[in-house]
């Protein structure tokens, strides 16, 4: 053996003992580590669960502030998607075949916005509903 293999040979043996004789007491320390970890998890959810009152008064809130607001904006849309489907028609009735196929591209977008617009009241009370319950 050379020199370097030698030196390389002891270098591992002297590593592998350091690794065995600490080996117990690294273990104790990521024992100690876990643990001290698991009780900080529990105490930051049991600070939430305490703090879990305080949120039903901010959804109180946002649903009594922000009912008119969402009453507008849903007769906002409304009209627009009265309009849009209006303009929408009448470019149809007055268009090329080539112009038809293209408005019926651009209605799945009317009715996608259709359902948003119209099913915003179920949304907002199926997020209302996760917000309560989490």
């Amino acid at each position: 053996m050379t020199i370097g293999k030698k030196f390389l040979f002891v270098l591992l043996v002297v590593n592998l003992l350091m690794g065995l004789i600490y080996f117990n007491r690294f273990e104790t320390r990521a024992t100690d580590f876990i643990t001290d970890m698991e009780g900080d998890a529990s105490t930051f959810i049991q600070k939430g669960k305490d703090k879990a009152g305080d949120l039903t008064d901010v959804t109180t809130a946002i649903t009594t502030n922000f009912s008119g607001l969402g009453k507008l904006l849903t007769m906002i849309g409304t009209g627009v998607m009265v309009a849009v489907a209006s303009y929408m028609g009448i470019m149809y009735l007055i268009s090329s075949p080539d112009k038809q196929a293209a408005l019926k591209q651009q209605l799945i977008g009317l009715v996608v916005a259709g359902v948003v617009i119209f099913g915003a009241y179920g949304i907002w009370k199926t997020v209302l509903n996760i917000v309560k319950n989490f």
